[in-house]
């Protein structure tokens, strides 16, 4: 049964952006309401006056498209889902007018209600992500989410992005979220953590299931940086074990050895002695990082294309995120860190066509 339409909802929060929040804006403005007036004859005096009716505004039209899940194994509340939205069908909703240009009227429904949204922002592949309402049983199909769209005066989404994946941070505020646990210097302010060189500064937090997936954008200032003179170590950010900041294994990272280049790591069982591909050159510019844990093999990407790839990896332990910074002249800059439990054999997700309400 297909939702009915909704009215303006007005809520808090914004990732997917910029990259930083990643709620999808694109920062152009934000078209008004028309205020349309009904011209009526008048019903006496034979004349051919008209009134005006009082501000009565346009009857607003809103579509639907219907998400469909086919489950293979069980999954259960909270788990992330992402609706893959080709890039090329949304421009044609907004140009059409169907669709705000900030897609704040973008919003994904459920039989529970609303749900927080998260929307990937170019370069990413359009991913409409949000979280489910109650679990899904195995092999089964599930029809009771709905992307609506075609409020034109919609206010802010709800896109908490802690309520969609298990794990994520776009350092919005002042100070370090609590979910982390810090050591050295960590700073906080304009949307991104910084962690100065020199300051040694590191962060870790609770663990994610074995398999699962985290993805970043981060910056390294400068590459070329030395080491800390006293570890000798770099930079890394990824998974590590959990509960402390001890630089010892198990990992599954993105991490520099040497100076100017950046290389996938792994340490752990099926990995005694590290897998690990050629590294290649870091630059100074963001770049986006995933690390995704399956039970038998890891795969590791870097601007948004799989590098290399652990088949003899045995993910069977959780890891906590972690991410650190031991150069001397380079400073490590995250824009937004998430992470999500995965559950293979993964659900098969699809989104029907556009319909009206």
């Amino acid at each position: 049964m297909r939702l009915i339409a909704f009215a303006l909802f007005v809520s808090a929060c914004g990732l997917f952006p910029d990259l930083g929040d990643l709620s999808s804006s694109d920062g152009g403005p934000i078209p008004d309401a028309k205020e349309d007036k009904l011209v009526l004859p008048t019903d006496g005096g034979g004349g051919d006056d008209v009134v005006s009716a009082p501000d009565v505004d346009a009857k607003v039209v809103t579509y639907f498209r219907t998400i469909t899940i086919k489950t293979n194994a069980a999954l259960p509340k909270g788990y992330t889902i992402g609706v893959a939205f080709s890039e090329t069908e949304l421009q044609a909703a907004i140009s059409a007018g169907k669709m705000r240009s900030d897609m704040n009227d973008l919003r994904v429904k459920g039989t529970a209600g609303e749900r927080d949204r998260l929307v990937d922002a170019p370069p990413l592949a359009r991913v409409v992500w949000f979280s489910l309402a109650s679990p899904i049983s195995a092999n089964a199909t599930d029809t009771t989410y709905e992307i609506t769209y075609g409020v034109p005066n919609a206010g802010a989404p709800p896109a908490d992005g802690t309520n969609v994946f298990n794990f994520y941070d776009d350092f919005s505020g002042t100070s370090v979220n609590p979910q982390w646990m810090t050591q050295g210097t960590v700073n906080v302010s304009g949307g991104v953590l910084t962690l100065p060189h020199g300051g040694l500064g590191a962060l870790t937090a609770l663990s994610q299931l074995p398999t699962s997936t985290a993805e970043w954008r981060a910056q390294i200032t400068d590459p070329n940086s030395n080491p800390d003179g006293n570890t000798g170590f770099y930079y890394w950010i990824g998974y590590q074990h959990t509960g402390d900041f001890n630089a010892s294994e198990p990992w599954s990272v993105w991490i520099a050895r040497s100076a100017n280049l950046v290389g996938a790591e792994q340490e752990s069982d099926g990995c005694p002695n590290d897998c690990a591909n050629t590294p290649q050159a870091q630059t100074n510019k963001f770049r986006y990082y995933a690390i995704e844990r399956q039970a038998a093999q890891t795969i590791f990407s870097i601007d948004l294309a799989p590098v290399f790839t652990t088949t003899s990896a045995i993910n069977d332990e959780a890891l906590s995120p972690m991410i650190r910074n031991y150069l001397v002249t380079g400073d490590v800059v995250v824009d937004w860190y998430r992470s999500r439990s995965r559950i293979y054999p993964e659900p098969t997700i699809t989104l029907g066509p556009e319909e009206q309400q």
